[in-house]
């Protein structure tokens, strides 16, 4: 018996030791980036129209079936509500393309538009929050869906302290590393597209 209760411990710690070497792994330090860096200084207004038009080429050449009114139209609408919610335009614009591939009318299961908001999770609170998204329904027009998905992730970044990679599982409701790496991934993209268009 007690030779069972010895192994037993000492499987445990070694579960123990390899979850917490895996979630040390895990999370890659997106705000230590250098892509996270070099927006620090690129936020504010004054690049607002080379951001809008870095997301809005973008959001084309990951959805070529999007007109170029669409794609400008959902990128002025991320860069303004992210202004207002302090949320690098970039990171929304990330979660936009992986969550939907930038399809306005995109479902998948109780997830719902651009940003996939999850409706059975927040359908609760949100006509509180937005008075007028009363349904799912709602959530499939692009202002209200960036609205509310800019909302969830604004909140989740105050719940992790700012730890972006862990507000991004918490946006997605779990960790999954391919989930962050895509969104890193797409991420970085669009600063260098942001890097050529400003010339440095």
């Amino acid at each position: 018996m007690e030779k069972v209760r010895s192994v037993l411990l000492r499987l445990i710690a070694v579960i123990l030791l390899l979850c917490l070497s895996s979630q040390g792994q895990a999370y890659s330090g997106f705000k230590g980036s250098s892509a996270w860096k070099y927006m620090e200084g690129r936020r504010s207004n004054k690049y607002a129209k080379a951001r809008v038009e870095v997301m809005s080429h973008y959001f084309r050449t990951k959805n070529p079936t999007l007109s170029g009114k669409a794609a400008g139209g959902y990128a002025s609408l991320v860069d303004a509500i992210s202004r207002k919610y302090k949320l690098d335009p970039f990171l929304v614009s990330s979660i936009i393309v992986k969550e939907s591939t930038v399809r306005v009318k995109a479902k998948s299961g109780v997830a719902y538009g651009l940003m996939q908001v999850n409706w059975r999770a927040n359908g609760s609170w949100i006509p509180r929050v937005f008075p007028t998204v009363k349904s799912p329904a709602r959530l499939l027009r692009s202002r209200a869906n960036i609205y509310v998905g800019s909302y969830i992730l604004r909140e989740a970044m105050q719940r992790s302290g700012g730890d972006v990679d862990r507000a991004l599982d918490i946006y997605r409701g779990r960790n999954v590393p391919s989930y962050r790496e895509s969104i890193h991934r797409y991420y970085s993209e669009q600063v260098g597209l942001l890097k050529k268009r400003l010339g440095r």
